[in-house]
């Protein structure tokens, strides 16, 4: 299921971002655009991926952040190695520098930046700038309210993520700029209603 680009994908304000991989109430995942999943340990991705193989989930596109699972590498064999699971579209990765290899092997692109101050915003569109992603996903959310000027430059779609709690701080980022807003707040799911 390798679809198309990552910007076609953010229709709906919320991504959900699974971390439990249990994945206990699929029907909250329905009317989500993308999915990105995180957490866990190699040995149990398999099983996750086909989880979400439900007929309630097959057609949602899933981003797998390759730094957060145990067990696997973030380096070139890393992303061989989940290029070759048809249900994973593409990588999120605090590694920019990887961004050639992930597309090299079909796979979309979403560069994490944490945003812990304002050296840090100016090095994250440096970085944007050199790498190309598809996308880029800022921590701390919040802080993307902080500098949306900034964020008009951005050639990218911009997602928010993390310390997002509820509906207004939600609705706050996505008038900074953000297309999207990633969460594993599930009752923030429903908001793709």
């Amino acid at each position: 299921m390798k679809p198309k680009g990552i910007r076609s994908l953010l229709n709906k304000p919320i991504i959900p971002y699974v971390t439990d991989w249990s994945i206990p109430e699929p029907e909250l995942l329905t009317h989500a655009d993308v999915l990105f999943l995180s957490g866990g340990e190699l040995t149990e991705l398999p099983g996750v991926l086909e989880i979400l193989e439900d007929r309630l989930t097959r057609d949602i596109p899933v981003m797998l952040h390759i730094d957060l699972i145990g067990g696997l590498t973030n380096d070139e064999a890393g992303v061989r190695y989940v290029a070759g699971f048809d249900r994973v579209m593409g990588i999120i990765t605090t590694k920019h520098h990887m961004v050639r290899t992930i597309r090299k092997l079909g796979l979309s692109t979403v560069v994490r930046l944490f945003l812990q101050d304002g050296r840090a915003v100016e090095r994250g569109v440096s970085i944007i700038e050199r790498s190309k992603p598809d996308a880029v996903e800022m921590l701390p959310g919040i802080a993307t309210t902080l500098i949306s000027d900034q964020l008009k430059q951005m050639p990218v779609p911009l997602i928010a993520g993390g310390l997002i709690r509820c509906e207004e701080t939600a609705d706050l980022i996505l008038k900074s700029g953000c297309q999207a807003v990633s969460t594993s707040n599930t009752s923030l799911w429903k908001l793709n209603q």
